[in-house]
Protein backbone atom coordinates (compact mmCIF):
# COMPACT_ATOMS: atom_id res chain seq x y z
CA UNK A 1 0.00 0.00 0.00
CA UNK A 2 1.32 3.45 -0.91
CA UNK A 3 1.64 5.99 1.86
CA UNK A 4 0.39 9.49 1.09
CA UNK A 5 3.86 10.81 0.23
CA UNK A 6 4.54 7.98 -2.23
CA UNK A 7 1.06 8.49 -3.66
CA UNK A 8 1.85 12.21 -4.22
CA UNK A 9 5.13 11.31 -5.93
CA UNK A 10 3.36 8.71 -8.08
CA UNK A 11 0.74 11.29 -9.10
CA UNK A 12 3.52 13.77 -9.93
CA UNK A 13 4.87 11.18 -12.35
CA UNK A 14 1.66 9.76 -13.84
CA UNK A 15 -1.00 12.51 -13.95
CA UNK A 16 0.88 14.87 -16.32
CA UNK A 17 1.26 12.02 -18.83
CA UNK A 18 -2.52 11.71 -18.94
CA UNK A 19 -2.60 15.12 -20.68
CA UNK A 20 -0.19 14.11 -23.47
CA UNK A 21 -2.95 13.11 -25.94
CA UNK A 22 -4.22 16.70 -25.69
CA UNK A 23 -0.82 18.07 -26.75
CA UNK A 24 -0.82 16.37 -30.14
CA UNK A 25 1.78 14.03 -31.58
CA UNK A 26 3.59 16.58 -33.78
CA UNK A 27 3.72 19.20 -31.03
CA UNK A 28 4.91 16.64 -28.50
CA UNK A 29 7.81 15.58 -30.71
CA UNK A 30 8.54 19.17 -31.76
CA UNK A 31 9.17 20.24 -28.14
CA UNK A 32 10.52 16.95 -26.74
CA UNK A 33 14.16 17.95 -27.48
CA UNK A 34 13.92 21.13 -25.40
CA UNK A 35 12.14 19.27 -22.58
CA UNK A 36 14.86 16.61 -22.66
CA UNK A 37 17.61 19.24 -22.75
CA UNK A 38 16.27 21.05 -19.69
CA UNK A 39 15.81 17.67 -18.02
CA UNK A 40 19.53 17.02 -18.43
CA UNK A 41 20.33 20.44 -17.00
CA UNK A 42 17.98 19.84 -14.06
CA UNK A 43 19.55 16.40 -13.48
CA UNK A 44 22.98 18.01 -13.29
CA UNK A 45 21.61 20.67 -10.93
CA UNK A 46 20.04 17.98 -8.75
CA UNK A 47 23.38 16.21 -8.44
CA UNK A 48 25.04 19.51 -7.56
CA UNK A 49 22.22 20.34 -5.12
CA UNK A 50 22.69 17.01 -3.38
CA UNK A 51 26.46 17.50 -3.06
CA UNK A 52 26.14 21.10 -1.89
CA UNK A 53 23.06 20.41 0.27
CA UNK A 54 20.93 22.99 -1.57
CA UNK A 55 17.80 20.86 -1.30
CA UNK A 56 16.76 17.37 -0.34
CA UNK A 57 14.27 15.04 -1.97
CA UNK A 58 12.94 13.08 0.99
CA UNK A 59 10.46 10.77 -0.68
CA UNK A 60 11.76 9.80 -4.09
CA UNK A 61 9.98 6.92 -5.78
CA UNK A 62 13.39 5.57 -6.68
CA UNK A 63 15.48 6.07 -3.53
CA UNK A 64 18.77 5.01 -5.16
CA UNK A 65 18.72 8.14 -7.33
CA UNK A 66 19.63 11.57 -6.02
CA UNK A 67 17.09 13.33 -8.18
CA UNK A 68 13.34 13.09 -8.04
CA UNK A 69 12.62 11.04 -11.15
CA UNK A 70 8.86 11.38 -10.59
CA UNK A 71 9.11 15.17 -10.86
CA UNK A 72 11.69 15.19 -13.64
CA UNK A 73 10.02 12.66 -15.93
CA UNK A 74 6.46 13.65 -15.05
CA UNK A 75 5.43 17.14 -14.04
CA UNK A 76 8.59 18.94 -15.20
CA UNK A 77 8.88 17.27 -18.63
CA UNK A 78 5.21 17.54 -19.56
CA UNK A 79 4.78 21.07 -18.18
CA UNK A 80 7.75 22.19 -20.27
CA UNK A 81 6.13 20.80 -23.42
CA UNK A 82 2.77 22.39 -22.55
CA UNK A 83 4.34 25.80 -21.93
CA UNK A 84 6.14 25.67 -25.27
CA UNK A 85 2.98 24.51 -27.05
CA UNK A 86 0.97 27.40 -25.62
CA UNK A 87 3.54 30.20 -25.79
CA UNK A 88 6.40 29.51 -28.22
CA UNK A 89 6.77 32.28 -30.76
CA UNK A 90 5.75 34.98 -28.28
CA UNK A 91 8.64 35.52 -25.86
CA UNK A 92 6.73 37.91 -23.60
CA UNK A 93 3.89 35.39 -23.19
CA UNK A 94 6.44 32.61 -22.65
CA UNK A 95 8.46 34.42 -19.99
CA UNK A 96 5.34 35.70 -18.21
CA UNK A 97 3.93 32.17 -18.09
CA UNK A 98 7.24 30.84 -16.78
CA UNK A 99 7.52 33.54 -14.13
CA UNK A 100 4.05 32.62 -12.85
CA UNK A 101 4.70 28.86 -12.89
CA UNK A 102 8.18 29.21 -11.37
CA UNK A 103 6.84 31.50 -8.63
CA UNK A 104 4.10 28.99 -7.80
CA UNK A 105 6.63 26.15 -7.72
CA UNK A 106 9.25 28.06 -5.74
CA UNK A 107 6.93 29.30 -3.02
CA UNK A 108 3.50 27.72 -2.37
CA UNK A 109 4.07 24.34 -4.05
CA UNK A 110 7.46 23.72 -2.45
CA UNK A 111 6.05 24.91 0.88
CA UNK A 112 3.34 22.25 0.51
CA UNK A 113 5.89 19.57 -0.53
CA UNK A 114 7.98 20.49 2.52
CA UNK A 115 4.96 20.29 4.80
CA UNK A 116 4.01 16.80 3.60
CA UNK A 117 7.62 15.59 3.74
CA UNK A 118 8.45 15.14 0.06
CA UNK A 119 11.03 17.89 -0.46
CA UNK A 120 12.78 20.68 1.39
CA UNK A 121 15.29 23.40 0.78
CA UNK A 122 18.45 23.22 2.85
CA UNK A 123 21.09 25.81 1.90
CA UNK A 124 19.18 27.24 -1.06
CA UNK A 125 16.36 29.70 -0.52
CA UNK A 126 13.11 29.68 -2.52
CA UNK A 127 13.97 33.05 -4.10
CA UNK A 128 17.26 31.62 -5.43
CA UNK A 129 15.45 28.60 -6.85
CA UNK A 130 12.98 30.98 -8.50
CA UNK A 131 15.80 33.00 -10.11
CA UNK A 132 17.49 29.78 -11.23
CA UNK A 133 14.23 28.50 -12.75
CA UNK A 134 13.49 31.71 -14.66
CA UNK A 135 17.09 31.82 -15.90
CA UNK A 136 16.75 28.25 -17.18
CA UNK A 137 13.50 29.19 -18.89
CA UNK A 138 15.28 31.94 -20.83
CA UNK A 139 18.13 29.60 -21.82
CA UNK A 140 15.82 26.86 -23.06
CA UNK A 141 13.68 29.28 -25.05
CA UNK A 142 16.69 30.25 -27.12
CA UNK A 143 17.74 26.60 -27.32
CA UNK A 144 14.34 25.89 -28.94
CA UNK A 145 14.85 28.82 -31.34
CA UNK A 146 18.12 27.17 -32.44
CA UNK A 147 16.42 23.76 -32.78
CA UNK A 148 13.74 25.34 -34.98
CA UNK A 149 16.40 26.95 -37.21
CA UNK A 150 18.28 23.66 -37.60
CA UNK A 151 15.07 21.80 -38.46
CA UNK A 152 14.07 24.41 -41.06
CA UNK A 153 17.51 24.20 -42.69
CA UNK A 154 17.30 20.41 -42.81
CA UNK A 155 14.03 20.51 -44.75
Amino acid sequence: MLDSRKFLSTCTLVVPWLTVPLIGKNTFFRFLPVATFVGYIFSFLSETADNKKWWKVKNALFPNYRLDVSYLLGLFLITTIWVFKLTFGNFLKYITTNIIIDWLLSFPIIKFFTKVGVFEFKKMRPKHFFILSVSLAIIIYFYQVLVEKVIKRAY
